[in-house]
């Protein structure tokens, strides 16, 4: 099981919404800058605890960035450019 990043746009978003820019998030949240430059980016998928900590420093329920796929994933989506 892991998890991806459902929706790419939303999470930067919700980040702005939040009165931050990446890198002030990523201070504020506790991860590195590149952690979280790489997820907003889709370039890496986020460990379930560090999906947690974005969820939580959001104030947003899980399901709305998040989604916990079988197996290890491989690619990240973005299910606005899907549609």
């Amino acid at each position: 099981m892991g998890v991806i990043l459902n929706d790419l746009e939303r999470l930067d978003k919700l980040i702005i919404k939040k009165g931050h820019s990446r890198r002030s998030f990523a201070k504020d949240v506790g991860l590195g800058e590149a952690t979280v430059v790489q997820i907003c980016s889709g370039r890496r998928n986020p460990s379930p605890r560090t999906a947690r900590k974005i969820v939580d420093a959001l104030n947003v329920e899980w399901d709305e960035i998040f989604e916990i796929v079988s197996g290890y994933p491989t690619q990240i989506t973005n299910k606005e450019s899907e549609t």
